[in-house]
């Protein structure tokens, strides 16, 4: 038996993971979405869900639905919450059900008005998953709570104020960059940051004092006559879509290959590697200095670290950093892929990407956004 979770998008929260669902009021605020990830991942989700529902609602919650299993005890109501048996499904909504086109989701937090989920066909109850020997479900695991998971350490208040940022972490930049002079870094403190802060803190920050200088790769390229670099690969050119004479290739610094133009209309040339979130840094493993491209803080499903784009010759590579809200690919006149996390997907011109069905971005190659042509080596 294949049967797959549906959603239908809406304004409501949904959050789900292994056969566990919980659909409610959107509370609109992070703090709470990350504690009820934590409860609904637990080993009593029901009772630690409704803890920290009741905490967020104190004057109670509108509406929430939840399923962690098949026994009634392992299901919740409140207010407009409904979960209703459709067959081999169990539909979760909170008054009617809007109608519309679902959308497959093995798992994270979406914005949604119902989602339909696998009913287990064991009689015996169980997970809401098919296929299941018996002896795992009732395997257990050690005794006693498991270890407490580390949290990041915020900041102290009466030191630093919280706000959209694209500055890195300070050990990041020793490790890839170096760390500059004291009286060097005391004036970057200074002045750099209000100088780079955009209007509205969804822009790419470019600390020159921070940026790793590296040599610029090199790709064997042909010219098309109107001068672009191109694949040798390729018939005609990646910018102007021109007839590309037979020619032997020329080694060559590798050119920008095109643009990631965001929500704001903003382009990110594609010169060196990006990374999107709310609070994106570079990666401990990438020596080249990326653009770190903030999304607004109201696309609050967007993970702090999202989306990594790389460059592999004449390859836009993009990946999943394991995002909770996940990210989808939609090529023109395609139905949109969702990205597995951490695996490496190659981009082509006009490709769109979804960040937790919330945030687009495009990715564009043309002369509007910064065609390159390059001389002849004679």
């Amino acid at each position: 038996m294949d049967v797959e979770t549906r959603y239908v998008p809406g304004d409501h929260l949904l959050i789900g993971d292994a056969g566990r669902w919980l659909l409610l009021t959107d509370p609109a605020d992070e703090k709470v979405v990350e504690d009820l990830w934590t409860a609904l991942t637990s080993s009593d989700p029901v009772r630690r869900v409704l803890a920290v529902v009741d905490g967020a609602f104190p004057t109670g919650v509108p509406g929430l639905a939840l399923v962690a299993g098949s026994a009634r005890a392992q299901q919740a109501v409140r207010g407009t919450g409904r979960v209703e048996q459709e067959g081999a499904l169990v539909r979760l909504a909170l008054a009617d059900p809007v109608p519309g086109p679902s959308r497959r989701l093995a798992g994270g937090v979406v914005s949604a008005s119902s989602v339909a989920v696998p009913r287990s066909v064991e009689s015996s109850g169980g997970a809401l998953i098919d296929g299941v020997p018996a002896a795992i479900l009732a395997a257990k695991g050690p005794d006693g709570p498991p270890p407490p998971r580390p949290r990041p350490r915020r900041p102290d208040t009466a030191d630093s104020t919280a706000r959209e940022t694209t500055e890195p972490d300070p050990e990041l930049v020793a490790a890839l960059a170096g760390t500059p002079e004291p009286a060097e870094q005391d004036q970057h403190e200074e002045h750099g940051q209000d100088e780079h802060q955009d209007h509205d803190g969804s822009t790419v920050f470019r600390p020159d004092h921070l940026v790793a200088a590296t040599p610029a790769d090199t790709v064997d390229a042909v010219w098309c006559p109107s001068g672009h670099l191109t694949a040798p690969t390729q018939p005609l050119c990646r910018i102007c879509r021109s007839q590309v004479a037979p020619q032997h290739p020329q080694r060559v610094p590798r050119p920008v290959l095109g643009g990631l133009r965001l929500a704001t209309g903003e382009v990110v040339p594609l010169d060196r590697p990006v990374v999107l979130g709310r609070r994106p840094q570079p990666l401990p493993s990438v020596g080249e200095w990326p653009h770190l491209v903030t999304v607004p803080s109201e696309h609050g499903f967007v993970s702090r670290m999202h989306l990594h784009l790389s460059l592999d010759g004449w390859k836009v590579v993009v990946r999943d950093l394991g995002s909770r809200g996940g990210t989808t690919l939609t090529a023109p006149g395609q139905a949109p892929v969702r990205l597995a996390g951490e695996r490496p997907y190659v981009l082509e011109p006009g490709h769109v990407l979804t960040l937790a069905d919330t945030y687009e971005v495009r990715y564009e190659v043309g002369p509007e956004v910064g065609a390159e042509t390059g001389g002849r080596n004679s």
